[in-house]
């Protein structure tokens, strides 16, 4: 492979980070690459979602920082990001392939869209109570799909402790109702 400079493009040097920015987006990297791969579903999707998110967070840093709860906001940006991701994917669906022609290899397996149907129901059941108690739907997300204690989901939505996990109770209860688990059974245990 032949060097960019040989072939007469020069090199864009990286822009310079402040520090605490850095630390922070390297701090809460997996966390915002969790949070949004529940919405998406999809890793490479998720991970185009959380630097788009923390382009966002970089031009509004002194704000952020200086925002009594920095996670809770920055998480905010990442939830608008969320929903600018399917606006966009909207936009384009039925005008291009979103990554491009589609090899064999991407094309879904019959285990792929077997895994996917196990979440189906839930799926759908965190719609509905996102639409009748968003605050808990998000709670439930952040504590059970993100695996986040009950601090770091009170600091991503900028509520208490406590509220938090009675959030996530009343959650767990609305989910058991929508899903009619009662009819399924308890499962194995």
């Amino acid at each position: 492979m032949t060097d960019p400079v040989e072939q007469g493009r020069d090199l864009i040097e990286p822009a310079e980070l402040p520090d605490d920015f850095e630390a922070f987006f390297t701090r809460h990297k997996k966390e915002f690459l969790k949070a949004a791969a529940l919405r998406v579903r999809d890793i490479r999707d998720a991970e185009e979602v959380v630097l788009e998110a923390g382009v966002k967070i970089f031009r509004k840093w002194p704000r952020v920082k200086n925002h009594a709860k920095p996670i809770a906001l920055a998480h905010r940006i990442l939830s608008a990001e969320v929903a600018n991701f399917y606006r966009r994917r909207a936009r384009i669906e039925g005008r291009e392939t979103p990554y491009g022609e589609l090899s064999y290899a991407d094309v879904p397996t019959g285990d792929d869209l077997l895994l996917l149907g196990e979440h189906d129901d839930l799926d759908r059941a965190l719609e509905k109570l996102e639409k009748r108690a968003p605050v808990s739907a998000a709670c439930v997300r952040l504590r059970f799909l993100a695996d986040l204690s009950y601090d770091e989901v009170a600091s991503a939505l900028d509520i208490t402790k406590g509220s938090a996990k009675t959030n996530v109770s009343k959650g767990l209860k609305h989910l058991q109702t929508l899903m009619d688990l009662s009819k399924r059974g308890k499962g194995d245990s």
